[in-house]
Order: C-alpha cells, then sequence, then structure tokens
C-alpha cells in the first residue's frame, strides 16, 4: 500500500486531475494544459504497475521495475498516445514533444521513484 502512497505518485495524479477539471470547466491552462500531464503520465502509470507487480505477483515490497519494463511503458504508451490513436480519432494528435516528455517522465520514474519499501527505522531509547 505504502507505493500508492508515495509523494510522486499522489502529486503526479493530483496534477492531472487539476489538469483535467480545468478543461471541463472551459478554463484550460495554458502551456501546461498540453504537456503536463504527458510529463506525469509514465510516473503515475508505471508506479500503478510498480503496485501491482508488489500486490498480487511478486508480492514483495522490495520489488522494482527493470529498465527494460519502464523502457516498454514508455514505449507503449508512445506508440499508442501519438501513432495509433491519432489514426483512429480526432481527440487525439501525435506530438513528438509528448514522446520526450513520456521519456522524461519515464527516467524520472526510474531514478527517483522505483524505489524498495524499506522498514521504518525506529529509534531506541535507552534510559
Amino acid at each position: 500500500m505504502k507505493t500508492l502512497l508515495n509523494k510522486w505518485f499522489i502529486g503526479g495524479c493530483l496534477i492531472w486531475f487539476v489538469v483535467a477539471i480545468m478543461r471541463r470547466s472551459g478554463h484550460p491552462l495554458p502551456v501546461l494544459n498540453g504537456y503536463i500531464d504527458d510529463l506525469v503520465a509514465i510516473p503515475v502509470i508505471a508506479n500503478l504497475g510498480l503496485w501491482f507487480q508488489r500486490t498480487f505477483v511478486i508480492r514483495n515490497n522490495y520489488y522494482v521495475l527493470s529498465p527494460w519494463h519502464v523502457a516498454f511503458i514508455v514505449v507503449y504508451v508512445s506508440v499508442l498516445f501519438e501513432l495509433a490513436l491519432p489514426n483512429y480519432s480526432r481527440t487525439y494528435t501525435g506530438d513528438g514533444l509528448d514522446v520526450i516528455l513520456y521519456l522524461t517522465g519515464g527516467i524520472f520514474f526510474y531514478k527517483i521513484i522505483n524505489r524498495p519499501i524499506t522498514p521504518e527505522k525506529r529509534e531506541i531509547i535507552h534510559n
């Protein structure tokens, strides 16, 4: 459960939520509207995958995603949202900058978020 309480994961979810609410209310955030959610997409998606692996598959809080896992997520999301979906829906547009933001988010996830959960250290007080 601590995987879902990671401050970076929560922050990414909050950013996405604010951007989505602002869009739906007709007040999109200039510049940030089209790019900030792409930057936080991979850390959020990868963290959910990490939580699933730790909870249901590996069942170990020390498990971390390999660089290949993170690379797969980046490539998959890039191909899906920047190549495939724009061909099937006018809602989506392909943008090379989005791919760079996905990659940046993937590197951030791998270097900063993708850490084993270690037990909290408790201080022992001797009298």
